[in-house]
């Protein structure tokens, strides 16, 4: 790894659980409450004296909890580039967003049934769970065809 990296990261990593600070908790415990990760290994992810690295799935899901692109911005500044906000009515940002919500409620969806056939019976409150997830699903799915429905061609 070239020079500079790890100290890099390790910044990066305190700065991201430093912007989960919502009011009633510390930055480190609201990623312990989103993550499961204990206090001291939330803290060896940016401890330098610990090769411990903060995993992938909890970098996007602080950037995308706190909508602050600390990782992203740093890895952009690594390759000579910035980051900057998508334009307000400019269509990518709504469109990310479909993406992500699609994405979550097709995960919701999966996990529901997943959850429901493990034992090989489905409950009442299974099929609920199930049905919820659904309509969610659908919701987003919605939402996102009015956002394309919006776009001229030759866009997204």
């Amino acid at each position: 790894m070239p020079d500079g990296l790890i100290p890099l990261i390790k910044s990066t990593a305190r700065a991201a659980v430093a912007a989960a600070v919502v009011p009633g908790s510390t930055g480190p415990q609201r990623v312990e409450q989103l993550t499961g990760y204990s206090p001291g290994q939330i803290s060896r992810w940016g401890g330098d004296a610990h090769k411990d690295m903060m995993p992938l799935e909890v970098v996007f899901l602080l950037e995308f909890i706190a909508q602050k692109p600390v990782f992203a911005r740093a890895l952009a500044a690594l390759t000579g580039h910035r980051l900057v906000p998508i334009e307000e009515g400019d269509g990518g940002g709504c469109l990310t967003r479909d993406m992500l919500d699609i994405t979550a409620a097709a995960g919701a969806v999966s996990q529901a049934y997943g959850t429901a056939l493990a034992d090989g019976t489905v409950t009442p409150r299974e099929r609920e769970e199930i049905r919820r997830a659904k309509r969610r699903l659908q919701d987003s799915l919605a939402r996102a065809a009015l956002n394309l429905a919006g776009l001229t061609d030759g866009e997204g």
